[in-house]
């Protein structure tokens, strides 16, 4: 498995970087606990959850199963989604974010967080008033670097440009949203990143599952990341998605690789990306991931066939996508 060393840190992460959100929902302790025992012995030390992850059960079964183990891990969680706060109390206002990492650290059995992210902009609460929380996490021992996650660059570059006229520890680490059907980030995140050293871990690598090529357009499968869930329907489950799957699963072919492969691999050789952030309800697509990841660069040929895909799907995509 390689590493990178996250720039403004002191972080060195393995490339992937495994994502527990599935967790108290779609898997099971036992079953969580062998995942990790798999990312472990493959060479992942890095690991990620939220608050908002089935209201805290992701967070507290990884506590469960690293119980005991922490050391040399780089754990990551989240703030910034409503999980019930107090009526006029805001996700990433100060009470709430210093509320919410007390009990972060209590269902992760652990003194501190590698990583902390604003899980999303939250147009409630003041910018300022976020980051001086974050500050306060940091200067606690509770926090050791701050990250934002779903910003858009300018919102990302605020922030950078309040922590240092504030003095406050600025939130470089970033998780956008990635894939080669969401390829939106490379109009103007990627060169933020470029431009700042801001690090990428990005999520939805296979586009919560489309990219498998297991789905129909008919229904979602049973027990997937699309049964019942709007979100993920409303962000992929289109016909012009299907179209590209199937033209992405083709050129995958042509070049000698699954479509999960092609996927994969073309984020950690062919951009910017930092990390990856796999998840898994079932411990035999954890495998198949981890067997195909970090196979190698794809030809100039196939990457050039992943990118006019990506042109056809342009302008008929949610707007979020782009």
């Amino acid at each position: 498995m390689q590493t990178r060393k996250l720039p403004h840190t002191d972080l060195t992460v393995s490339r992937a970087c495994f994502g527990a959100m599935t967790f108290g929902g779609q898997t099971d302790e036992p079953t969580a606990a062998r995942m990790i025992d798999i990312c472990l012995d493959h060479g992942i030390n890095f690991f990620d959850t939220a608050n908002a992850y089935n209201k805290g059960q992701s967070e507290a079964i990884l506590g469960n199963i690293l119980k005991g183990r922490r050391n040399g891990l780089i754990v990551a969680s989240k703030v910034g989604m409503k999980t019930g706060e107090p009526a006029g109390v805001s996700p990433l206002s100060c009470k709430s974010i210093l509320a919410n990492i007390d009990a972060t650290l209590a269902r992760l059995q652990t003194d501190y967080l590698d990583i902390y992210y604003f899980h999303m902009p939250d147009y409630e609460a003041p910018l300022e008033e976020s980051l001086e929380a974050m500050n306060q996490a940091v200067k606690a021992g509770k926090v050791r670097y701050a990250g934002t996650s779903n910003f858009a660059a300018w919102q990302a570059e605020q922030a950078l440009w309040i922590s240092e006229k504030k003095g406050y520890t600025a939130p470089f680490i970033s998780q956008p949203m990635y894939n080669l059907l969401a390829r939106g980030i490379e109009q103007e995140w990627i060169p933020f990143c470029k431009a700042f050293d801001v690090p990428m871990i990005v999520y939805n690598p296979l586009a919560g599952g489309l990219l498998t090529g297991k789905q129909n357009r008919e229904r979602p499968l049973a027990g997937t990341r699309f049964d019942a869930n709007q979100m993920y329907l409303d962000r992929y489950w289109h016909p012009a998605y299907f179209d590209a799957v199937d033209e992405l699963t083709a050129v995958a072919e042509k070049a000698g690789r699954s479509v999960i492969d092609m996927a994969l691999n073309w984020l950690l050789f062919h951009t910017a990306t930092d990390c990856v952030l796999l998840g898994a309800s079932k411990i035999p697509q954890l495998e198949q991931n981890l067997e195909i990841f970090e196979r190698g660069p794809l030809d100039a040929e196939t990457v050039a066939a992943c990118d006019r895909v990506w042109q056809n799907l342009r302008g008929v995509t949610p707007k979020y996508n782009r």
